[in-house]
């Protein structure tokens, strides 16, 4: 699969997410919606999408594996909320992150998206697996996202 054509649906895909959180505002951003079986927040949705766009970058790009570490604490998988505190990245520290990792998978040479993972990732052994897997994962959470805008704002 050619680099291209990941990362135009990338790109396309990112900027639904960026789309999505402009139509949020801080309060909207904290409601958990009722009713619906939510157990998450819009803040930790847009955290969570950067988390998992942190985890490629680390892994393909030789980044420091302290962003990651950070944002998987409180976006990571079986996080909530619930364990936000004063050292919880904000919305706007999202937003230049999540602005900031498409820029960064551009630079990455073609040729080494063919190149083995260091370790098997759900299934995924090659890294435009890893890339690809980022594109269904945030599509997934546009859709969530979506959702759950359209239950906040009730």
């Amino acid at each position: 699969m050619a680099k291209e054509t990941l990362l135009f649906q990338i790109n396309q895909v990112r900027n639904m997410i960026l789309g999505a959180l402009d139509k949020v505002d801080g309060e909207e951003l904290a409601r958990i919606p009722e009713g619906k079986g939510f157990k998450n927040n819009l803040h930790w949705q847009f955290g969570h999408v950067a988390s998992m766009g942190e985890l490629a970058l680390v892994g393909m790009t030789g980044k420091s594996n302290d962003e990651f570490q950070r944002y998987t604490k409180y976006f990571g998988y079986g996080t909530s909320p619930d364990d936000f505190d004063s050292e919880t990245p904000d919305i706007d520290e999202i937003r230049a992150l999540l602005e900031g990792q498409v820029p960064q998978l551009e630079e990455f040479p073609e040729e080494k998206l063919d190149e083995d993972l260091p370790k098997e990732f759900m299934g995924m052994t090659k890294r435009y697996e890893q890339l690809a897997f980022i594109i269904l994962h945030e599509g997934q959470h546009v859709g969530k996202i979506e959702e759950m805008t359209k239950m906040v704002k009730m």
